[in-house]
């Protein structure tokens, strides 16, 4: 994680441990007036995916991003050259799994807890069973905002309590769903929001630019190293 990253990150950790577990700014109570809900209860759809290969279908070389556990890393990013790929057939067999712009995705078999915001760069794209999506109902809560309770760390006891041991470990569906989340009345929650949201797409555009800076490299260092450019070639590359 960069320094940026993990500067944003902390002052929003900083600000929702003050909201929602210290109650700062009541004094260091929770108001009686907050409501206790589920995860489940804040969000149109909690699912996950399929493997293709369950359908009988291939991964292809190129086509729709299919994202797995390894493809979300420790610092919430993506890495874009773990993605898969599936063709537009087997999507639409996986329409249940079809990943949309503000879902957060969520790996829940194998290493657990990895979690990332979805934003448009990554469509269209689809996702296997090792990965929950979880999709924000906005006439409750903002997606980002809902996002920053896993930023500050809300899941990490109850998921941690409620593994289930198979092959490997995993969360089941219903787990997810049940993860409770203490909420303020509205007005509240907005003052929140406009505190937390800008720091949070800041880390998203950082998450951007890195990916933009890294695609860079990556095609400009072969050239370099095979005498293709020269170091005075890329005064103007951008």
């Amino acid at each position: 994680m960069s320094k940026r990253y993990h500067h944003l990150e902390q002052m929003a950790q900083a600000i929702f441990k003050s909201w929602f577990v210290d109650f700062e700014p009541w004094g260091g109570e929770r108001p009686t007036n907050w409501c206790v809900m589920t995860l489940g209860d804040l969000c149109l759809t909690i699912t996950k995916g399929t493997t293709p290969t369950t359908l009988k279908k291939q991964f292809v070389t190129h086509g729709i991003n299919f994202v797995k556990a390894e493809s979300i890393l420790d610092d919430h990013s993506l890495d874009f050259s773990k993605l898969a790929f599936i063709d537009d057939e087997t999507n639409s067999l996986l329409s249940r799994s079809m990943i949309q712009a503000n879902d957060i995705i969520f790996t829940i078999a194998g290493t657990l807890g990895r979690f990332a915001f979805v934003k448009e760069d990554l469509l269209p794209a689809n996702t296997n069973q090792a990965v929950a999506i979880i999709r924000a109902d906005a006439s409750k809560i903002t997606h980002i905002t809902l996002y920053s309770f896993f930023i500050g760390g809300l899941h990490s006891d109850f998921y941690t309590k409620n593994i289930q041991q198979a092959v490997q470990a995993n969360l089941s569906l219903t787990t997810i769903k049940a993860l409770p989340i203490i909420l303020p009345p509205k007005d509240n929650l907005a003052e929140y929001s406009a505190l937390i949201e800008p720091l949070l797409e800041q880390t998203f555009q950082n998450y951007v630019e890195n990916r933009r800076l890294a695609t860079l490299r990556d095609t400009l260092l072969p050239r370099l190293m095979s005498g293709e450019l020269s170091v005075t070639d890329l005064g103007g590359v951008k």
